[in-house]
């Protein structure tokens, strides 16, 4: 079973307006890593979500995508309420506002944690709000290094959201960071979140200074239409977009990257971090070509609606 935790959210994306002015919002279940466990579970991988859902309506609705794809809630339900994010569209790009304080997601504990990871687990996916700051944040951080210690592999998206970061808590936020990083077998970031670690560096010149410090197996960097580079044992890897006209929005795209990516990797044998290390050129370019062509289905959906491994088999044809 491959493990996920990070926050889970509903995004209220604003649709329209009303006649007399009033802005309309759809709601619509999210968070990075919430999405991505989704997405595992439609490519058919056993998936376990470690971070609590909210017990009011929406909720029920976080509640409800999950097990209508699969995905087993192991830290059940919290008497606290569900996050919120505002979403607008500009463009296609989301912009967001978070609402987090004392929500569900946040109603962890190292302990907690620990207690409700099943022995049969093979790697923990994390990622994004649940890094930023407070307690919640420093329990996850403490979950990396258990489950590293356990000898899972340990694979990171932080999908880096400087507008909900606290001025006082970046150099808190960098430090974790760099920690999970080090303990990370996959780190996978965005061009942007790689511009906000090493501001105005080159893109090659920025990734290989992360690999160099961290020293993971794997750094994926995304950049949108321009496909990924990949860092590994034996080099560079540049892996181009999978073409696509974006016909809503690219909500969830990278998250179907990451999801695609370790399911490839699953059935390529390499979820272990002996394996991955291994992991050889060719068959690194299958797996990015995999999570490419997930991302690209992702796009031609309004919101995150990954696709399923009978869609994404269809599409590699």
């Amino acid at each position: 079973m491959l493990l996920v935790a990070g926050e889970n959210l509903v995004d209220l994306i604003r649709t329209g307006q009303a006649a007399d002015g009033a802005p309309l919002f759809t709601a619509t279940a999210g968070g990075s890593p919430y999405n991505c466990a989704r997405a595992l579970a439609r490519l058919a991988v056993p998936v376990g979500y470690l971070t609590p859902v909210a017990s009011d309506a929406m909720g029920d609705l976080l509640a409800a995508g999950l097990r209508d794809d699969g995905v087993r809630l192991l830290a059940g339900r919290s008497r606290r309420p569900a996050a919120l994010a505002l979403v607008t569209l500009d463009g296609g790009e989301a912009r967001y506002r978070f609402c987090r304080e004392g929500t569900a997601d946040r109603d962890v504990t190292a302990e907690g944690l620990r207690a409700a990871m099943p022995e049969a687990a093979e790697a923990l996916h994390l990622g994004s709000m649940a890094l930023i700051d407070g307690p919640d944040a420093e329990a996850v951080a403490a979950l990396v290094a258990h489950a590293a210690g356990r000898g899972l592999l340990i694979s990171v998206d932080p999908n880096i959201r400087a507008e909900a970061l606290p001025a006082a808590a970046r150099g808190a936020y960098r430090a974790r960071l760099a920690r999970i990083f080090a303990a990370a077998d996959i780190v996978k970031l965005s061009d942007a979140d790689l511009d906000w670690l090493f501001p105005g560096a080159p893109l090659e010149a920025a990734a290989e200074a992360l690999w160099a410090e961290a020293a993971p197996g794997l750094l994926v960097v995304t950049r949108g239409a321009d496909g990924a580079l990949a860092r590994f044992g034996a080099g560079w890897l540049q892996v181009p977009a999978a073409p696509v006209t974006v016909l809503a929005d690219t909500v969830g795209a990278g998250d179907s990257f990451m999801a695609a990516m370790l399911a490839g990797l699953r059935d390529a044998g390499a979820l272990r971090p002996a394996a991955l290390r291994a992991l050889e050129r060719p068959a690194l370019a299958s797996v990015l070509a995999l999570a490419a062509r997930a991302a690209a289905i992702t796009c031609t959906r309004r919101g995150c609606k990954p696709p399923t491994r009978a869609e994404l088999d269809a599409a590699r044809g």
